[in-house]
């Protein structure tokens, strides 16, 4: 088995990273490090880039089918990681990614107009399929037990008004962030039957967004939300190796409904939209990173380098900028941080840490149009780039 290096600095500068040569974000900053969106900057598991380098060099790109293993492939998967037993019938796929299925998933099981609920905050593009699709958002907020959240598992599912808000106006539809983006919570299995109880009470149907499944911290379990008791008839699972492996640029998804008339719509809805077939490296990317054992070996491995960054991160705030106030998330590679003790909102924030820190952080508004006071920093990157981060973020105690 390979020990790899993720403290290999690779510039990704000028190669046309989302991350990090959107101009525009750095407001005419030079220099700035970009610490945003939730790709890592790591090489992905070498036996899946031999293979994609064994593809090339056979120099035919033509139109690709999945081998006949790959069904096989993805049960196993889900077997291994989860415990989660299915059958080729409850799988399907979406190969530009998980938010489009969302999409397809929202514009079938509902009508336009029609109310669909979320918490929040929330990952902004997957609340953002509901008005994108010609539909009405509904939120509730989630519960945090401290104010700033002192830990992960302060924030929890306010129950009570999610069922109020679903009784009420007769809501049908929910959509479900697991492990959440942006606070990190891994949904415990007795939250999830509660929650999965109510939706059976009133007859919601769950699209959970799951690709942060694989990325979560020792001791902790990730229970799909397909998996839960009560739910395999309510719940489309959304799954990909994009964030378990560092491959979103492949553009791939596994989809996964127990309900066969819904699964049947949406395998329809694929074909109406000439998606039926997949991409040349996104099929080979998930035969190799779902089957070969050196890259489930890659994953334990960048688990344990992410569990080390974001316990330093959080260390090295608590200690060294006691104006923000953030946690370890038990889930994603993400921080939540707070920063409510400082005199600054929005877009300022956003401009004081761009052009006076030199750091690209996601503005907390983009997971709550009402969250002006906290940021989210992708801790997936070299420990020397965290360090330098977390040093430049030092300067927010000028603000005080």
């Amino acid at each position: 088995m390979i020990k790899y290096n993720f403290d290999e600095e690779i510039n990704r500068r000028h190669t046309h990273s989302y991350k990090w040569d959107i101009k525009e974000r750095h407001m005419d900053t030079e220099d700035v490090l970009g610490m945003w969106t939730a790709d890592m900057d790591f090489k992905s598991p070498q036996p899946m880039l031999d293979i994609l380098r064994d593809r090339l060099d056979h120099g035919i790109l033509g139109y690709t089918i999945r081998g006949e293993n790959f069904y096989e492939i993805i049960k196993n998967w889900m077997k291994h990681r989860f415990n989660w037993t299915l059958t080729d019938e409850d799988i399907h796929f979406c190969p530009p990614g998980v938010i489009p299925a969302a999409c397809m998933l929202v514009d079938l099981l509902t009508e336009p107009g029609e109310e669909v609920f979320a918490f929040m905050p929330n990952y902004d593009s997957l609340y953002g399929t509901v008005e994108a699709m010609g539909r009405k958002l509904v939120t509730a907020p989630l519960l945090c037990a401290a104010t700033p959240a002192a830990t992960c598992g302060d924030w929890t599912l306010d129950l009570d008004a999610f069922e109020k808000i679903v009784r009420d106006r007769k809501i049908h539809l929910a959509l479900f962030c697991s492990p959440h983006n942006p606070v990190g919570r891994v949904w415990t299995l007795d939250e999830l039957l509660k929650f999965g109880e109510i939706c059976r009470k009133y007859n919601v149907f769950i699209i959970s967004d799951e690709v942060h499944c694989d990325i979560i911290r020792p001791d902790t379990i990730h229970t799909p939300m397909g998996k839960v008791p009560g739910m395999e008839d309510l719940s489309a699972t959304l799954m990909s190796p994009n964030k378990s492996f560092n491959v979103a640029g492949v553009m791939t998804a596994s989809v996964i409904i127990h309900n066969r008339e819904v699964m049947k719509k949406f395998r329809t809805k694929l074909n109406h939209w000439a998606m039926n077939l997949d991409t040349v490296f996104g099929t080979l990317a998930v035969e190799s990173l779902y089957s070969d054992p050196e890259c489930e070996y890659w994953l334990n491995q960048v688990n344990e380098y992410l569990t080390e960054n974001l316990e330093s991160a959080v260390d090295h705030i608590k200690k060294n900028i006691p104006c923000l106030s953030t946690y370890v998330p038990q889930g994603t590679y993400l921080l939540w941080i707070d920063f409510s003790k400082t005199p600054l909102r929005g877009h300022e924030l956003r401009r004081y840490l761009v052009q006076e820190c030199k750091l690209d952080l996601c503005d907390g508004w983009e997971f709550d149009p009402e969250c002006l006071d906290h940021m989210r920093l992708n801790c997936a990157c070299t420990k020397a780039t965290l360090k330098e981060a977390l040093k430049r973020l030092e300067k927010c105690k000028e603000l005080l």
